[in-house]
């Protein structure tokens, strides 16, 4: 896995032989600036997907116990890769490296659960859960990687 991001990584390999200009270096400057907090988020996924998770499918069995007795391992199972990537993604700072690592598998695999409008549900409950949860910094960064999920369940719907 690159460590550096794919914007980052673009403006090196194309400044073969030469300097970053000033406009190449923005991108640097932002990951560098934005660094402490996308770390602080990225611990705070660490820590707490689990419970984050627990917390949706809980809520989300209040409204269909039937699914979450017959899917909800594997429920957790996704929720919580989808939230590790998630994290990774942001200590990154790379939304691309998100969409070509997760999104193409957790596409696949809710095409063929099609159980888009439940998936829907469990990942609002847990955008929910973020917001409240996360301080606001965090949560901010979160919810762009959870609004590309629900705009892929909604566009299978």
């Amino acid at each position: 896995m690159q460590t550096l991001n794919y914007t980052l990584s673009q403006n090196i390999v194309e400044a073969d032989g030469r300097y970053l200009d000033a406009q190449e270096l923005q991108p640097l400057e932002h990951y560098i600036q934005s660094y402490a907090v996308r770390l602080e988020t990225y611990h705070l996924l660490r820590e707490y997907s689990e419970k984050l998770v627990l917390f949706s499918l809980r809520k989300f069995a209040n409204t269909y116990p039937e699914l979450i007795q017959q899917h909800g391992g594997r429920c957790k199972y996704d929720m919580t890769e989808v939230l590790r990537y998630i994290a990774i993604a942001i200590l990154r700072d790379d939304e691309l490296f998100f969409k070509e690592q997760m999104m193409v598998w957790l596409d696949t695999i809710l095409l063929a659960h099609k159980r888009n409008m439940h998936c829907s549900l469990a990942y609002r409950n847990l955008q929910a859960a973020i917001a409240a949860s996360l301080p606001a910094a965090s949560a901010n960064l979160v919810r762009p990687y959870l609004d590309l999920i629900l705009q892929s369940l909604q566009s299978h719907a």
